[in-house]
């Protein structure tokens, strides 16, 4: 048993000593006041020196609730000022008993409480001082309560048993070893999870994958007291592997991280050739093999597991010399392998606490990390679908378009006769074109920036977007809102501005319209966005849900994916040669 490596000078913060001085101080007053009002209702107790009694009672209860007054105030209670109270609270046993029947005294049970204390704020070692301690005032005061020929021999009263006396002194210590010990374990796992947490708040997805490991590895190497580690991971689905290396910069916790990709062989030799799941390997002194390391090795469900001998893949420490690893071993949904190494770290603990306390950070810190894999996986990938859509927009519209021109203009150079009227007519063809595909590019560059709008700002920005396609394309429009505040998720304000945005791109793309109208309001307890345009209309007449939409393979496509990310309903109504109405409608719980 042992505390993890300098866990408790690390990661027990001012705040939590701080509460637990605040438990201690409660609990210590309840005590005093508990103590004095039993004896005051019990008319027996005491019948000698009650006054004495009444006095040192009134003393602790004092002191006492001036401690709880002083903690509750403070923000950090310094060393000295434990130490002190701690005194206090051994001595009041002590002193108390020696007016109220010495080795009898009911206020015995008060070092029960001391020896919580010690357990509760210092664990195992101060605690067994603590119980000598008050082992040796207990003796000391019961010698002096019963010793002949004193001037107060009134002090002893009730019978007098060297058993009992004995024994009392050995239970206080058997008690102080059972208390310190769950003292101890209590607060090993109290650091061991506020190490954990202040790991858990470094893993943020949305500083990719780099800056995870960085952020993650920067605690892990100072929790373990080394500065160099490994990371191998392998991607199941292209088996292409990869190793981070970490190194600790000499000046100050800055971690330098390195990476390069395995050769296939390596692969599969870093990540699958383990002692275990979690492991601490030292080198074996007695063999001539520098590479032949005694494991202590867990399994994924913390089970010992017995091993002679590991050798450590070279892909991962190169030429480096290391004498002992902590290692770990996961694997992510199938789809991840990956082995941590943590070169030469320095353990003020067993071995198998060391270990058992890496297994546990490992289970809660793996998922983070795999979900910034994941995130940057997915953004690479949704860059990609991004990059080959502007790609197939600005091939199948600009570029053809400019590919027209282009002949068009080639056309009008080799034809020496044309008239000035046809001159000016394919001029003018010409200039059309190139502002409807200046409003494209505009348009194309509005859906690629990135919208992030709150609800306070959501009307004013669809008023905006509103006036300025009517600026742009001379197509009258107008916005039209019967609700003078918007309560809805930021993530429904983005995907509300984008519909409204494609909406008026549709209008001018395919359905010649000369007006637009975009209202916003509340119908029927929904919140109920539309689009009416008086263009041409789809190729279908009537009043058609999503669902309907779907089946017969019609509807605008980028409207009705995002409908369905905000779990909303879609209704357009169509009327060839007449216009559109497109309406969204999102249910109460949505936005109310």
């Amino acid at each position: 048993m042992g505390s993890f490596p300098s866990l408790r000078r690390q990661w027990i913060a001012a705040s939590e000593s701080q509460r637990i001085e605040r438990i201690l101080a409660a609990t210590r007053a309840l005590l005093a006041l508990a103590s004095l009002f039993v004896i005051w209702i019990d008319p027996t107790e005491p019948h000698q020196y009650s006054t004495v009694v009444y006095g040192l009672l009134g003393l602790f209860v004092f002191e006492a609730v001036g401690v709880l007054a002083l903690v509750r105030t403070q923000r950090d209670s310094s060393l000295t000022f434990r130490l002190a109270v701690h005194s206090l609270d051994v001595l009041w046993p002590a002193l108390i008993a020696i007016f109220t029947a010495g080795p009898n005294s009911p206020f015995y049970l008060f070092y029960t409480f001391v020896l919580l204390e010690a357990a509760y704020r210092w664990g195992l070692q101060a605690t067994l001082l603590t119980a000598l301690i008050s082992t040796g005032l207990y003796m000391t005061q019961s010698f002096f309560t019963l010793s002949k020929g004193l001037t107060f021999p009134s002090l002893s009263r009730g019978s007098y048993d060297l058993n009992s006396f004995i024994m009392r002194g050995v239970y206080l210590l058997i008690m102080g070893y059972l208390l310190g010990y769950l003292g101890e374990e209590e607060k090993q796992l109290r650091e061991e999870t506020t190490a954990i947490a202040n790991v858990m708040t470094k893993a943020r997805t949305e500083a990719g994958v780099r800056g995870t490991l960085e952020a993650v590895f920067e605690e892990i190497l100072g929790l373990f007291r080394t500065t160099r580690g490994a990371l191998a991971v392998l991607d199941h689905s292209s088996g292409r592997a990869f190793v981070w290396n970490v190194e600790q910069e000499e000046s100050g916790r800055k971690v330098a991280l390195s990476t390069s990709e395995l050769r296939p062989q390596e692969g599969e030799k870093s990540l699958f050739e383990t002692p275990g799941h979690v492991w601490y390997a030292r080198r074996n002194s007695k063999s001539a093999d520098p590479l032949k390391f005694e494991v202590y090795a867990l399994d994924e469900d913390g089970r010992r597991l017995f091993h002679e001998t590991w050798r450590p893949p070279v892909a991962l420490i190169g030429d480096q010399e290391v004498r002992k690893f902590l290692g770990a071993r996961t694997v992510y949904a199938d789809e991840w392998s990956s082995v941590m190494l943590l070169f030469s770290p320095k353990l003020q603990s067993t071995p198998e606490a060391a270990v058992r306390f890496l297994r546990t950070l490992v289970l809660q810190v793996s998922p983070a990390i795999y979900s910034a894999f994941l995130t940057t996986r997915l953004r690479t990938r949704a860059g990609a679908l991004e990059r080959a859509r502007v790609s197939r927009e600005l091939h199948d519209g600009v570029i053809q378009s400019l590919i027209g021109l282009e002949l068009e203009v080639d056309v009008l150079r080799r034809k020496p006769g044309a008239s000035t009227a046809d001159i000016v007519d394919r001029l003018s063809h010409i200039q059309r074109i190139l502002r409807q595909e200046v409003l494209n590019l505009r348009e194309l560059m509005q859906q690629m920036k990135p919208v992030e709008i709150r609800p306070t700002q959501l009307l004013d920005f669809l008023v905006t977007m509103v006036d300025k396609f009517q600026r742009d394309t001379g197509i009258s429009s107008r916005f039209v809102s019967t609700l003078q505040e918007i309560s809805l998720p930021p993530r429904v304000c983005n995907q509300l501005a984008r519909i409204v945005q494609e909406g008026l791109v549709n209008a001018r793309k395919h359905s010649g319209a000369r007006k637009v109208l975009v209202q916003l309001g509340q119908h029927d307890g929904r919140l109920r966005l539309a689009i009416d345009d008086d263009g041409r209309g789809f190729d279908f007449s009537g009043r058609l849900t999503l669902a309907e939409l779907d089946a017969i393979r019609k509807g605008p496509l980028v409207i009705k994916e995002r409908v369905r990310t905000i779990g909303g309903e879609l209704v357009v109504e169509s009327v060839p040669g007449k216009g559109t109405r497109v309406e969204v409608s999102l249910p109460k719980n949505t936005y109310g």
